[in-house]
């Protein structure tokens, strides 16, 4: 009897729950199709959507039969083990910092003392060579008046042809090197009388040597003809 009270209590009980589910179902459905919103023209309107959750299927009558079953609590769960962290057996020494070591300062580096480069060799000047100074015609002349001049003051008239009123010219050519000093002589052309010839022939010899030629006239040797006058006065 106890057991048919409790079975139809519990019947009651979910008859009753599914009442109350459809009541407030058809009340939902009959708001939402009173409400309405002004919908503007020219604007679409969006579906509205009404979920029903489906009916409770009412207990059958197989539950009779069935106890009721202990009710499950919620258990909560264990909080998290806290993670254990492992000491490190090693000590954590401090090493000091390695001292950085003292530079000790340079003296300043001692000038180079480059070798100072050889002094350029002088350019040679360029000079024009010496223009050669050439004997004027006074110069040679003048020493050819000396040449004469100096056999006539050697020269002597032979007593013999004086005697026999003998006179005339004489020509000698002679041949003089640079030192004044004779190398060759001769009679060009004699007079007619030998002893005026060779007492002409002995007036160079004894006028030697002679004045030497001008520094300025070129040559080794100088030939000369000279002519040597006899007279009597």
């Amino acid at each position: 009897m106890i057991a048919t009270a409790v079975e139809r209590a519990d019947l009651t009980r979910w008859t009753a729950s599914v009442a109350v589910a459809l009541g407030l179902h058809a009340a939902a459905a009959a708001w939402l199709v009173t409400r309405h919103d002004p919908v503007a023209f020219g604007e679409p309107s969006s579906a509205i959507v009404v979920d029903l959750a489906p009916f409770a299927t009412p207990p059958s009558d197989s539950l009779e039969d069935i106890a009721p079953g202990p009710k499950q609590q919620e258990t909560e769960a264990p909080p998290p083990e806290p993670q254990k962290v492992e000491k490190d057996d090693r000590e954590k020494v401090d090493v000091p910092p390695t001292p950085e070591p003292s530079v000790a300062a340079l003296p300043p580096p001692e000038p180079v003392e480059r070798p100072m480069p050889p002094p350029a060799p002088p350019v040679p000047m360029t000079t024009a060579p010496p223009r050669q100074h050439v004997a004027s015609a006074a110069e040679v002349a003048s020493w050819h008046s000396r040449i004469v001049a100096q056999i006539e003051r050697h020269k002597t008239y032979p007593e013999a042809a004086r005697s026999r009123h003998e006179r005339g010219e004489v020509r000698i050519a002679f041949s003089l090197d640079r030192l004044g000093h004779v190398i060759a002589r001769q009679v060009a052309r004699a007079s007619g009388y030998a002893q005026l010839d060779e007492a002409a022939m002995a007036a160079v010899t004894r006028a030697e040597p002679f004045p030497p030629p001008p520094a300025a006239m070129p040559g080794d040797s100088f030939n000369f003809t000279v002519p040597i006058q006899f007279s009597i006065r």
